[in-house]
């Protein structure tokens, strides 16, 4: 019996334009998201020169991923865009097509400008931040710390609780987070190695660029930043009770006593997740 051989029919180069312009790059629900983010990074430059937190860094982080991501996929759905004009421009009868390239085109542009200059806005926060932490006077900078590692913690441990079997109407009572960091075992030490492997990773990386960039100033103060992570999570059986001592820590107690969930957020918003630009398109 003779094998039979499925033959997959390939486009060509022009039925493939036609398909893209059918599938329209213009999609309402990208530019919705974009703007959001926008609005958050407008709010967030207002404190552009605030001591940089855990989540503060990762909150930034993301949004500069996530404008990088849309600004590549932009740039490349563009490119498509402006090949297909260079092929039906000026042909007859193909006028409503070429019509309908330039508007996805000129679309397409549009969310490469924005997601670039919203990826400069993210860069410039996390500057802002970092050159904030490296030029802080030492006892400033070490309640700074103090009070990042309490915001860190008190994350750390809600993670925990929710995972360890806890009612979750318990893990929301500030009370009942009070007590579980000194009640479970080992917890000082498994959170230490978290929080000194992401802050202090950051710390020492943007002392790396700015030692590149011959600002020996700012690496410097990052360094001595990171050595002071380092530091204070050096004992980490000394190192829950001081944060639970700490002024942040007290008063988060004292405004979420009877809060209906934890809020780690008493200083900055953690952060939040953000639309994936690969499946925006």
């Amino acid at each position: 019996m003779a094998k039979k051989i499925q033959v997959t029919e390939l486009l060509s180069e022009e039925e493939e334009i036609r398909s893209m312009a059918a599938d329209d790059k213009v999609d309402p629900y990208v530019e919705e998201c974009l703007r959001a983010v926008q609005s958050e990074m407008q709010r967030m430059r207002a404190g552009a020169d605030d001591f940089p937190t855990v989540a503060m860094l990762d909150w930034v982080d993301a949004r500069e991923g996530y404008a990088v991501a849309l600004r590549d996929t932009a740039d490349e759905d563009l490119a498509d865009l402006e090949h297909g004009l260079a092929i039906f421009a000026g042909r007859a009868g193909e006028e409503a097509l070429v019509s309908e390239l330039r508007r996805q085109a000129a679309w397409c542009a549009a969310m490469r400008a924005d997601a670039d200059a919203l990826a400069a806005d993210a860069w410039r926060l996390r500057d802002g931040w970092l050159r904030h932490a490296a030029v802080a006077e030492d006892g400033a900078a070490e309640d700074a710390l103090v009070a990042t590692a309490a915001e860190a913690f008190l994350e750390f441990l809600a993670m925990e609780m929710d995972g360890g079997g806890v009612p979750e109407a318990d893990a929301a009572r500030a009370d009942a987070i009070h007590t579980a960091a000194t009640a479970r075992h080992g917890l000082g030490a498994r959170f230490a190695a978290e929080f000194v492997g992401r802050l202090v990773d950051r710390f020492r990386r943007g002392a790396e660029t700015y030692a590149g960039q011959q600002e020996n100033v700012v690496a410097d103060g990052l360094r001595r930043r990171a050595a002071e992570v380092e530091m204070l999570c050096a004992d980490p059986e000394t190192l829950v009770p001081r944060l639970q001592a700490s002024g942040w820590w007290m008063f988060w107690m004292l405004m979420n006593r009877h809060a209906a969930t934890p809020a780690a957020t008493a200083q900055k918003p953690t952060p939040t997740p953000t639309p994936d630009a690969s499946a925006s398109y």
